[in-house]
């Protein structure tokens, strides 16, 4: 079975949305709840991002039924404080495949049609984020050529 990767369109966000949904319900910490109206605040969301000019997504289909996506953009961003110059990067928000999809190879293919759409639009660069803990994803993010920078570090009280 044969994995495509295709431009999303307005007809995905309803399984972006699900998957989406359905991995911030298992990967939520102890200190993070959903808010009760999360599904009418992602759908607002993805629209948003969905209409935005500089937001890019791709889902992955085989045999024409979903499997996965991924959701950037590509920007001009300036540091807080402002003192460096502007610069454009590509920013990669989220990846998700389907577990039973999961370890085939997916979603590098969606990482690679991202980071190629990324250097046509002329960033410098491509960032994201990840589960520190989740070594199949640090793995799969290292394999794709990215490497930690700096480091989001998190203490419960």
């Amino acid at each position: 079975m044969k994995i495509s990767i295709r431009e999303w369109d307005r007809n995905d966000l309803p399984d972006i949305l699900s998957a989406w949904l359905d991995y911030c319900r298992t990967a939520a910490r102890s200190d993070m709840r959903l808010k009760p109206d999360c599904d009418r605040a992602m759908a607002q969301w993805l629209m948003r991002r969905y209409e935005g000019p500089s937001s890019i997504g791709y889902v992955a289909d085989r045999d024409s039924r979903f499997v996965g996506f991924l959701i950037g953009r590509v920007d001009e961003w300036e540091t807080v404080p402002p003192v460096l110059e502007s610069r454009r990067i590509g920013i990669i928000d989220a990846v998700y495949v389907l577990e039973q999809f999961r370890r085939q190879g997916i979603a590098a293919q969606l990482i690679r049609r991202a980071v190629q759409n990324m250097q046509e639009a002329n960033a410098t660069a491509v960032e994201t984020i990840y589960e520190a803990g989740n070594q199949a994803s640090a793995a799969m993010w290292g394999v794709a050529g990215f490497a930690p920078w700096m480091v989001h570090a998190y203490r419960m009280l």
